[in-house]
């Protein structure tokens, strides 16, 4: 694993990955939005990432929740929606801090984890180009998002 902080080729920063509880979320949430979450999809030891079509790079299924939602029902969504992934079991893992730009703030994303007993039937949206199998064991290339995946990583080896 890498030491934090951790800087991407867009000047983003993963500053923290904290374990917490679920419910510690509405608590953080007064000082610094949980705006997002992330899922690490779990199978035969490898996370299941998506290339994004806008970003150009490999990252964790994932996204902004919306008005009202809650940060594990907006996991669930964006699980869905990014791979066609339904109807698995979401654990609470981390919560992940962020120094973000365009625009500069601070942010919150909850992670949650899902162990896959067989590989899934995956499907395209609008927002992604491929998925792969990465292996925390394994370099982390050039068009691979460093932050999650060393998030992925710290929520594989907490386990």
């Amino acid at each position: 694993m890498a030491g934090l902080p951790l800087r991407d080729r867009a000047g983003n920063v993963l500053l923290a990955v904290r374990q917490v509880t679920e419910s510690d979320l509405t608590r953080l949430a007064t000082a610094i939005p949980v705006s997002a979450s992330l899922v690490v999809a779990v199978h035969a030891g490898a996370v299941l990432m998506m290339f994004d079509r806008r970003r150009r790079q490999w990252e964790l299924p994932g996204g902004m929740r919306e008005a009202g939602e809650s940060s594990r029902r907006a996991a669930a969504r964006e699980l869905a929606e990014e791979t066609g992934i339904h109807g698995v079991e979401l654990t609470f893992a981390v919560v992940a801090e962020f120094a973000l730009t365009r625009p500069a703030r601070r942010e919150l994303l909850a992670v949650y984890r899902t162990d896959l007993p067989a590989a899934p039937w995956l499907s395209l949206s609008e927002e992604g180009l491929g998925f792969r199998w990465w292996s925390p064991g394994e370099a982390v290339g050039p068009d691979t998002s460093p932050l999650d995946a060393e998030i992925a990583a710290r929520v594989l080896a907490a386990a």
